[in-house]
């Protein structure tokens, strides 16, 4: 994975928005730019990048960015985009929310959602993407699909800021390896600063349960997961972790174990080319014969009579 540090200046100019565009489009994500053809554009960026995640300060004249729905081609590219406005004003539209950040506001929108930001003056400000998982896992009213927006305070923002500049800065001691690691702290200083904001519903039990039950069938191709990784993953303990489950009327391994069997059948149905061992071991399942106990327990059937089943009459 290629580590990208760049610092770039775009002097005014007519059609220096092509430019901006292009850079964005590297930096932080896949945006169109437009800018007021009356005047020229002009800009100033600085930050990094290493896989998914990136942090860039910047400076601006006017301008707009929009993107549109992840497609299937980029599919889990994007992450949240967390702006940290500190000169100017921005004017956010998403899922059909207008937010106006103001200086010493923040705003976190996901990525892989269509949005438009306008900036009606000069801007300074910060922007860093983040992997989707970290972020909704600390602010899980953000799976709801709606962009959160609010003011930290005191020490707390001191903090947001030192991570975010640490993050962008091109002559960092921290190594790319190390950033992931940053990038989490991160999200758990964002949690707490949120809390302190008041935000609603950051720690909501049915926000809170979507994200467990996303984040398990996520990893339950896994062979290997256990209840103590997912738990560590999801930043709870794997006692704090059964007791949500059985809030939920399920268990870790029922709620895996359907999942498997969920996939299983989506692969017997569509991937011909895969034999039912493959199938087996790419839903997670390591025992074959413990797979088609389970198969037949569920479906009433075993997985070859349900290929069978699942093939129109033409089909070979």
């Amino acid at each position: 994975m290629e580590e990208i540090a760049l610092s770039a200046h775009i002097p005014a100019q007519r059609g220096g928005s092509r430019a901006w565009q292009d850079i964005v489009c590297k930096m932080i994500h896949n945006v169109s730019v437009s800018s007021p053809s009356s005047s020229p554009f002009k800009a100033h960026i600085a930050g990094r990048r290493y896989g998914g995640i990136s942090c860039t300060r910047f400076w601006s004249t006017p301008h707009q960015v929009s993107c549109s729905r992840e497609t299937y081609a980029n599919s889990g590219g994007a992450g949240y985009l967390l702006s940290w406005q500190l000169e100017g004003q921005a004017f956010i539209e998403q899922a059909g929310m207008s937010i106006c950040l103001e200086p010493g506001s923040l705003a976190i929108v996901d990525g892989r959602r269509p949005m438009r930001v306008g900036f009606s003056q000069n801007v300074r400000r910060m922007v860093a993407s983040l992997p989707a998982h970290p972020v909704e896992a600390a602010l899980p009213a953000l799976i709801a699909g709606r962009p959160l927006s609010f003011t930290p305070q005191g020490g707390l923002a001191n903090m947001l800021l030192a991570y975010l500049q640490e993050i962008a800065d091109t002559g960092s001691t921290i190594s790319a390896h190390e950033l992931p690691l940053l990038a989490e702290n991160l999200c758990n200083l964002l949690k707490v600063s949120a809390a302190h904001a008041g935000v609603d519903a950051v720690d909501s039990r049915e926000l809170r349960r979507r994200t467990i039950e996303h984040h398990l069938r996520t990893i339950a191709s896994n062979p290997d997961v256990s209840l103590s990784e997912a738990a560590s993953s999801l930043n709870v303990s794997p006692r704090l972790l059964q007791k949500e489950l059985q809030g939920m009327d399920t268990s870790f391994t029922k709620l895996i174990t359907e999942e498997r069997l969920s996939s299983a059948a989506s692969k017997l149905r569509a991937a011909s080319s895969l034999s039912v061992s493959d199938v087996a071991y790419h839903s997670g399942f390591n025992d074959i014969s413990h797979f088609n106990r389970l198969f037949k327990k569920q479906f009433g059937i075993t997985p070859t009579e349900y290929r069978l089943s699942a093939q129109g009459p033409g089909d070979p």
